[in-house]
């Protein structure tokens, strides 16, 4: 636990950034309740994202392996899909 709270001290600007991105997608998606494939953009889009954030995030630390970038996609992909999922079913 200190190891974490470490690291968000460190690169605080860099989780505040991945805050905000999650923040939009939620507001976003709360924002979209009655239109159901903007919901699913903007769901994408958050994805996306974050996908990103965490390639730009790792870069700068110096750790930036594929292993993380294919951690991070599999991420987004399945919490995209979960939410894909409850809304088609909808």
């Amino acid at each position: 636990m200190k190891e974490i709270l470490q690291d968000i001290k460190d690169y605080l600007s860099h989780y505040l950034v991945l805050f905000f991105i999650l923040l939009f997608g939620g507001i976003a998606f709360f924002f979209f309740q009655k239109n159901p494939q903007a919901q699913i953009v903007s769901a994408f889009i958050t994805a996306t994202f974050y996908v990103l954030w965490g390639a730009v995030h790792h870069f700068l630390r110096g750790d930036l392996h594929l292993r993380v970038i294919l951690e991070y996609f599999a991420v987004a992909f399945f919490g995209f899909l979960i939410i894909w999922s409850i809304i088609i079913r909808s």
